[in-house]
């Protein structure tokens, strides 16, 4: 059996129905019918390409989440096991840009955009940096590394959008 809700306008009335944009829940009073389903007046307001890059707190959060475990997990990968890979690098790289930016964007509650391009950049460089920067302070710089680094930023941007 569904959970009782409240509306998010009217919190006195009980509701079992919810936006199927935001997922917050509204009474028979605030639900607009539309093409994909039943929606809170100000998702069913806005055209779906104004929707796109519009995100709420918790999917702000969740992106920021994503993004810093991508940044994490990318980090462990790109300093013990990029080195130990010769010629699959790009393909590698190609496959965890592509990976990352689809995680990011999905967490983010698929509505992409600026800010979640911009999470995913910011996280795979922030994976590449520890490979990167420990090299290059101790007096060179691992070109093997860069061109995987572009691959995966490109990739995870553009699948992040």
């Amino acid at each position: 059996m569904a959970q009782t809700m409240h509306c998010y306008r009217h919190p006195k009335r009980e509701t079992r129905v919810s936006c199927a944009t935001c997922g917050r829940p509204i009474c028979t009073e605030c639900m607009r019918q539309t093409d994909v389903g039943i929606k809170c007046p100000e998702d069913a307001r806005l055209p779906r390409g104004a929707r796109a890059g519009a995100m709420k707190t918790d999917q702000i959060a969740r992106t920021l989440l994503a993004g810093a475990a991508v940044a994490i997990a990318g980090a462990v990968l790109v300093y013990f096991v990029f080195p130990e890979i010769g010629f699959g690098r790009l393909i590698l790289s190609a496959l965890a840009g592509y990976s990352a930016g689809i995680f990011i964007h999905r967490a983010g509650g698929r509505n992409g955009g600026p800010f979640a391009m911009t999470v995913a950049g910011v996280a795979v460089v922030l994976a590449f940096l520890p490979a990167l920067l420990i090299p290059a302070l101790g007096g060179g710089l691992p070109v093997r590394l860069l061109l995987p680094a572009l691959v995966t930023v490109g990739f995870a941007i553009y699948n992040s959008r």
